[in-house]
């Protein structure tokens, strides 16, 4: 214990005689470490079964198909959606999903808005985080009520306050009241869409496909592969009824977790995303080997004393790496802390689409990604940093250092 204070005595009066090369240091990892977060916090959002998404290992979904000669044919027609799901066998419920863009209007704001027709299901399989109300049901679908949920950036558009609960929205023509508020998420999750209405109002304009994609969810005592059997073989039976030849296999079906990794890029998330990370921590580190080397002076004199008095070298090279670590641990804090201004200024420029689009590129931080993603990679960062430099003091000769160094 006495020897952890004095690594850390020493490593701060280091530190407080070396401001400019100690700022450099933190504002060099904080920059890195915002970054890299953002890259985890994105690929977390996109891989992980986490709220809205929480049955995404569990939904095979689908949309269009190719017959054999790899010509598209579209979707199921909405029409026979519900002779489908009959023929989907050990099923636990079904979402069906169609979105859409218009001229949505409430308390005389006018925009032009994406939204999403929806059954009772989606909600059932997709479990929002309701800041307010509830979501309208199946039998509310069935009956015709003219309900809406809308997400919590766009209640704050169109009414005071974001009291939204009891008001009125006009949508493509028609009156919808709003039942539901939930909260915004980001901009990976599954469209841009900020208000969802019951399907039975789908008009299917003016994106004119006749078809929804398509979602369904099975119990965790079915294994994935006889789910997309079963989905498989059903799909089959559709298009064989209308005398459409498909090449439809098990094998050409994904879960919701499947795809959306497939949309965010097989390749980048298996290559791409490491060797992002590891170019993130590895350029910065170099700046920061340099300019350690240029510190060294600053330890030789102190290091050679106390291993002429009988400290090691490995105390030498935790005395050097003490002050790393300590610069480093600052600067990953303070990205973590910069993380969200940063996500959002970059949300601004790259994915929001004048007002209608303020979703944010990173709305939470989970902490796992901070326990098992950020903590690891600022040890290694750490390491990278300032381990050969420690090294090369440690390793020194002390007569050499005492001297002055090498000549």
């Amino acid at each position: 214990m006495n020897k952890l204070k004095n690594y850390i005595q020493s490593a701060v009066y280091s530190i407080m005689h070396n401001k400019a090369y100690a700022l450099f240091c933190i504002i060099g990892t904080a920059f890195t470490f915002v970054f890299v977060v953002i890259v985890l916090q994105l690929v977390y959002d996109v891989t992980a079964s986490k709220a809205p998404f929480v049955n995404a290992k569990r939904v095979i979904v689908f949309s269009r198909f190719n017959n054999v000669k790899g010509e598209d044919i579209g979707g199921i027609y909405a029409g026979s959606t519900s002779w489908l799901m009959e023929k989907i066998k050990n099923k636990e419920d079904y979402f069906m999903y169609y979105y859409s863009s218009g001229e949505v209007s409430a308390n005389d704001i006018y925009k032009n808005s994406y939204f999403a027709f929806v059954n009772g299901g989606y909600w059932k399989i997709n479990q929002f985080d309701f800041i307010e109300g509830r979501a309208f049901t199946e039998e509310e679908c069935q009956n015709k009520a003219a309900y809406a949920v809308v997400r919590e950036d766009v209640a704050n558009k169109f009414f005071r306050k974001g009291e939204a609960i009891g008001q009125k929205m006009d949508i493509q023509g028609r009156e919808y009241t709003v039942i539901g508020v939930v909260s915004t998420y980001s901009v990976t999750a599954i469209q841009a869409d900020g208000i969802w209405v019951p399907y039975v109002f789908n008009s299917f304009s003016p994106r004119g496909f006749g078809y929804y994609d398509l979602g369904v969810l099975f119990p965790r005592d079915i294994s994935i592969q006889s789910a997309k059997e079963h989905v498989a073989a059903a799909i089959k039976e559709y298009w064989d009824m209308i005398h459409i030849e498909v090449n439809m296999t098990p094998d050409k079906l994904y879960t919701f977790q499947e795809e959306r990794i497939y949309n965010f890029g097989i390749d980048l998330y298996s290559y791409g995303i490491p060797v992002a990370i590891l170019l993130l921590l590895m350029i910065p580190a170099i700046n920061i080997v340099t300019l350690n080397m240029a510190n060294v002076d600053n330890y030789t004199t102190e290091i050679a004393l106390k291993r002429a008095l009988g400290a090691g070298i490995f105390d030498s090279f935790v005395q050097v790496m003490t002050e790393i670590s300590i610069l480093v641990i600052i600067g990953a804090i303070l990205g973590v802390c910069l993380t969200f201004p940063i996500a959002d200024g970059i949300s601004i420029l790259f994915f929001n689409s004048g007002e209608d689009g303020q979703v944010s590129l990173v709305e939470n931080l989970d902490f796992f990604v901070v326990l098992c993603g950020v903590f690891p990679l600022a040890l290694l960062f750490t390491l990278l940093s300032g381990g050969i430099p420690a090294y090369m003091i440690a390793k020194s000769n002390i007569n050499i250092m005492l001297k002055g160094g090498s000549k």
